[in-house]
């Protein structure tokens, strides 16, 4: 009995012993806990500072998309259209379509009037060459009759001829002298309605080419009769326009989106450009497309703010004025636009320059440069 007494009171000694050891260990923790928590705390936070504070971000962006306005290029009755409102289409698809047959009917005069001017050059040419003979054909009468002269002026000196058949001699010789000055005038005014160049080609003369320039002009407007999209892209505004309305050239009948030429624009307060430059990554976050980012790079940023554009900018030199931050926008570029996300204009975005990286240092000339 006393023995297992012993060993009681020697395990309620070690217990206590044990008790007594275990604050002693905290009290040897607390004070470096104290000293090292929170320094953890302020090198995280700095940390995470340096890492992010050059990182610029704005939720005053939106997205644009390059508007083209779709017009007539000639006049004329709308007889077909061939899209609907907001209808996606391609570069090149048929949009509308302008009644042609006045225009087949111009390309059929001026094609008339190249074969017209053709023939009247090939008809120069063929005068040409009569009025040469016609010339030769002159001096040849003019020689016979310079020889007839020389006769009867010899035999009126001997009393063989006439006086009366020397004058006629005479005057035979004057006219057919004044025959070879008349068919080389003709010559001369045949070579001048062929430009000055007898043998120049019949498709170089100056009426010919402006008869074929004509009948391309033609052409080019019966194709303008056929408007297709100048880009891929949503049109809009087509209700507008109905088979049957007569369309002026040059007046806009309906618009076009473009799904291809989109960019960001994000305005940026003042005091968050001073490290921004020419081709520094972005992330652009929709709305629309919530955890989905968009790689983008900055392209450029205005020289001015929005009120510097405005029609009637503000007049600050009234002395009642209150600093406020400016914002500039920013043009960012998508680095690829993906059909799976479809963007609109318009649309409110989140844009996020990383300002550590270099990018472009922006010329005195306004572009950008290595």
């Amino acid at each position: 009995m006393r023995q297992q007494f012993d060993e009681t009171v020697e395990g309620l000694g070690s217990s206590e012993h044990t008790g007594k050891a275990r604050p002693s260990i905290k009290a040897r923790l607390r004070r470096p806990l104290m000293v090292a928590l929170p320094l953890l705390l302020v090198l995280g936070g700095g940390a995470r500072y340096l890492h992010g504070a050059r990182d610029i971000a704005t939720d005053d962006a939106f997205v644009r998309a390059a508007k083209v306005s779709i017009n007539a290029r000639v006049p004329g009755q709308v007889v077909k259209v061939a899209v609907t409102e907001n209808q996606q289409v391609r570069a090149g698809q048929l949009l509308f379509q302008i009644d042609p047959q006045p225009y087949r009917i111009a390309v059929e005069q001026a094609d008339a009037r190249l074969s017209s001017a053709r023939l009247q050059v090939e008809a120069l040419k063929a005068t040409y060459r009569r009025q040469l003979a016609d010339v030769e054909s002159a001096r040849l009468s003019a020689d016979f009759d310079s020889h007839e002269y020389d006769r009867k002026k010899a035999l009126l000196a001997t009393d063989f001829a006439s006086r009366s058949s020397y004058e006629q001699a005479q005057t035979d010789l004057m006219v057919a002298r004044q025959h070879i000055a008349s068919a080389q005038q003709d010559v001369s005014n045949t070579i001048a309605g062929l430009d000055g160049d007898p043998s120049i080609e019949v498709d170089r003369h100056p009426t010919v080419r402006e008869a074929r320039a004509q009948l391309d002009r033609a052409r080019l407007d019966l194709s303008y009769t056929t408007i297709t999209a100048p880009d891929d892209g949503v049109v809009t505004k087509v209700d507008d326009l109905q088979a049957g309305d007569f369309v002026s050239s040059g007046a806009t009948v309906f618009s076009m989106m473009s799904s291809r030429h989109i960019w960001v624009e994000a305005n940026f307060r003042e005091t968050g450009l001073t490290h921004m430059r020419p081709g520094q990554a972005a992330i652009v976050d929709v709305d629309s497309y919530p955890g989905h980012g968009f790689k983008a790079h900055v392209v450029s940023i205005s020289p001015g703010t929005g009120s510097e554009f405005a029609l009637l900018p503000p007049e600050n030199a009234t002395g009642n004025w209150v600093k406020v931050v400016q914002r500039l926008p920013v043009r960012l570029e998508l680095d690829k636009v993906d059909p799976k996300w479809p963007l609109y204009s318009g649309m409110s975005v989140t844009a996020q320059v990383d300002t550590r990286q270099d990018g472009f240092a922006v010329s005195r000339d306004g572009g950008a440069g290595k």
